[in-house]
């Protein structure tokens, strides 16, 4: 979740800089904001007799000052720690520049009001760890792959979500660690996260980090052996020098065209003849992506293909939806992710 916030004159100090405690101030006002979101009764939830959640820990460490005025955008990244305590890392950033200029961690332990002992955490917190880890993999996501059991694997960092196509929403029990249960043969390099992958016709997958990639094989569920390679080894034919150190994201046409991107340049490469065609690498912007939103030409983080023709192309917390048949993005695009894909919310509603 993303809280804005203007820091104001009651913020700071006497040579009016923002101090440490309300630094932990403005974070904890991001903390109720996202409780709110999940739908959950700020008084209740402060003064309920069954359970409080002190924070145990805290701090801060500034990049630059904070003044008055500045306006703040507080990243909130919360995860469970046991099953009676969490911790929340905050990532603070200026609205205008996009500037990382501090960041902060509190750790809350679930304990009984009037015996001080720790408690299993509520059942309305680890509804809110979910959905707050689900809103931080979909609001910038690092791939999407399209396996052939008709799901689609959303990946962030070292996590990942299952979602049916079939019924529009994400798998009971996500989201999981990529080192455990389908992913568990990666290399550990590659448990940490991904920067895209595609399922080729063959039975075959490629899963692309860094300068290397891997190859899937879809029938054992595991990758085959001699891997990870350098992207540069072989396979991927032609490509120009730049790609080999790594590339944003990739997405299969079923023609057997992909399109591997990197900032804002792609290339079209042919699966059957396993070959770059000539003339690459183009502009997103000049090409056949012309009438893309302006920042969608600049970079894009994940991309996928549905059955129903169309494509998805992700950046950042927001999508457009491209029309394969007819070559052109679909009207009223970008739409945000969270505002517009709430089927991905059916197994928390």
């Amino acid at each position: 979740m993303a809280y804005i916030r203007t820091v104001r004159f009651q913020d700071t100090d006497a040579a009016g800089v923002v101090y440490f405690a309300n630094v932990l101030t403005i974070c904890h006002e991001a903390y109720e904001t996202s409780l709110a979101a999940a739908k959950i009764h700020l008084k209740t939830f402060f003064s309920n007799p069954d359970f409080a959640i002190p924070i145990v820990h805290a701090s801060v460490d500034f990049f630059q000052p904070i003044f008055c005025g500045d306006r703040l955008i507080i990243h909130l990244m919360p995860q469970q720690i046991t099953e009676n305590a969490f911790e929340i890392n905050y990532k603070i950033v200026l609205l205008d520049s996009d500037k990382w200029i501090a960041k902060a961690t509190t750790k809350h332990a679930c304990i009984h009001p009037s015996s001080r002992k720790r408690k299993q955490l509520p059942d309305e917190i680890l509804h809110w760890l979910n959905v707050e880890t689900i809103e931080r993999i979909l609001n910038n996501v690092d791939a999407v792959v399209v396996w052939n059991n008709g799901k689609a694997y959303f990946f962030k960092d070292n996590e990942y979500l299952s979602y049916d196509l079939n019924w529009n929403c994400i798998d009971y029990g996500y989201p999981q660690k990529i080192d455990r249960g389908r992913w568990a043969s990666f290399p550990p390099s590659f448990t940490q996260g991904i920067d895209a992958g595609l399922v080729w016709h063959n039975g075959k997958a490629y899963f692309f980090k860094g300068d290397e990639y891997i190859c899937y094989d879809l029938y054992k569920d595991q990758v085959e052996a001699g891997y990870p390679l350098k992207l540069n080894s072989g396979l991927w034919v032609g490509w120009p020098k730049h790609f080999y150190s790594g590339i944003d994201t990739a997405v299969l046409w079923n023609d057997g065209k992909a399109y591997f991107f990197k900032g804002d340049e792609y290339i079209c490469y042919d699966l059957y003849r396993e070959v770059t065609e000539l003339g690459y690498p183009k502009k997103i912007s000049e090409s056949q992506w012309q009438g893309w939103p302006k920042q969608f030409t600049r970079r894009i983080d994940a991309a996928a293909v549905w059955k129903n023709g169309k494509a998805y192309f992700f950046r950042d917390d927001e999508y457009i939806c491209y029309d394969i048949n007819q070559n052109r993005t679909d009207p009223d695009y970008p739409k945000k992710i969270k505002d517009n894909w709430l089927s991905f919310w059916c197994q928390l509603l």
